[in-house]
């Protein structure tokens, strides 16, 4: 039996910028699954390594993923800046709750910054 792979990505609400962490379980070679969300606060988040290292491939969201741990949006988009904010899954344009950049939500997202939970 192979080993449990699970990371977490840091994300931030887009509404009220409040920090989360997002746990992946690769469920097939580089096939993840989002299938938890927490409240998280950055030193703790620093303290954890969650910013240091990336993981690649496809990404989908389980059905039992509770989403955004401030505003409940289940749905999430990675910005050219490399950092994660969650999304309503409806808008077709987004503003980066990191560094501020909007633009128009396209394509699939192919890696996400993260770390090995311990």
């Amino acid at each position: 039996m192979s080993a449990l792979n699970v990371v977490i990505v840091l994300a931030r609400c887009s509404r009220s910028k409040q920090l989360f962490g997002i746990r992946f379980e690769e469920k097939g070679r580089n096939q993840w699954l989002a299938d938890w969300a927490f409240p998280i606060k950055e030193v703790m988040a620093r303290r954890e390594g969650y910013d240091r290292g990336e993981i690649r491939g496809t990404f989908q969201i389980a059905p039992t993923f509770p989403g955004c741990r401030s505003c409940g949006a289940v749905g999430f988009f990675s910005c050219g800046c490399g950092k994660v904010g969650c999304w309503d899954g409806e808008s077709g344009m987004a503003t980066c709750p990191w560094c501020g950049s909007s633009g128009e939500l396209s394509g699939e997202i192919t890696e996400l910054k993260a770390d090995a939970d311990r």
